[in-house]
């Protein structure tokens, strides 16, 4: 991604990398402190019983464990307002319902933040995906899935890309929830140009329609909301529906908080 931070591997200069991966030109394209080359389940298991020659047998750690998880929560929940967002998501999506992400601070946010609780319904494209990867994706998996919950979370800019699929969407019933969070830009890029480039802005603001109307005109349900009980709200009417629906969630510019240190600690 142009202008964003994505200088991998960025981790604490005390911790050291070891990779195991079954290509070995990865090890000298992403450089890691020690490079295995093999099978990730032979490997580990072999790693497992080094580790256990070498080290005496401990204790319980639940409680070490346990302050671990509780850290951690307090940590995750300082990304606001995206968490609010994500636990409202959370609660009303189904256990074995689909949630979709893509490049926008929600959707980073999630990859720390949203807990999943069935194999494969937590659908991304991880660091290769770009922008517009999430509502077409969402689609195909309601198509895949048509008696499950499908939701997609995608910021203004990222919908702009595959907004027509709205056509899609409606002409053949598919009935996927789109939240798009609307923060009137390409927050991370515009965070970028803020912080490491001395606020010179480019192309990071956008000039967006009225989302509500522009679904409502494809004929979609739509509706607007701006904090996390309305969200609720709409996303309870739209499941409920089964059918092709738009939420748009105002969201303040420059308002939300960095979901990078959880991501990539220094």
């Amino acid at each position: 991604m142009i202008g964003t931070t994505w200088d991998w591997p960025r981790r604490s200069k005390d911790l050291k990398l070891i990779r195991i991966d079954i290509d070995p030109v990865e090890m000298v394209r992403l450089k890691p402190d020690v490079g295995i080359v093999g099978d990730s389940r032979t490997v580990v298991r072999e790693l497992i019983g080094a580790v256990q020659r070498v080290h005496r047998v401990r204790s319980s750690r639940k409680e070490e464990i346990r302050e671990a998880k509780a850290k951690a929560a307090r940590d995750i929940q300082k990304v606001q307002p995206q968490m609010s967002f994500l636990e409202v998501i959370r609660e009303v999506l189904p256990p074995d319902g689909f949630f979709v992400e893509e490049i926008c601070q929600v959707g980073f946010a999630s990859w720390f933040g949203f807990p999943v609780y069935e194999p494969r319904t937590f659908v991304t494209c991880g660091y290769q995906q770009t922008l517009g990867f999430g509502f077409p994706t969402a689609l195909g998996v309601k198509v895949a899935n048509p008696g499950k919950a499908v939701v997609s979370v995608t910021g203004d800019g990222g919908f702009m890309f595959g907004m027509h699929e709205l056509a899609t969407a409606v002409q053949y019933n598919i009935g996927v929830v789109t939240i798009v969070f609307n923060n009137g830009g390409y927050g991370n890029v515009r965070r970028d140009q803020k912080k490491r480039f001395g606020g010179r802005l480019i192309s990071s603001e956008l000039l967006n329609p009225d989302f509500v109307r522009l679904g409502e005109s494809f004929g979609a349900a739509a509706y607007r909301a701006g904090t996390p009980k309305e969200l609720k709200t709409a996303l309870e009417r739209a499941l409920a529906s089964d059918a092709p629906s738009l939420i748009e969630v105002p969201v303040e510019r420059d308002s939300e908080a960095s979901p990078w240190e959880l991501i990539y600690p220094r």
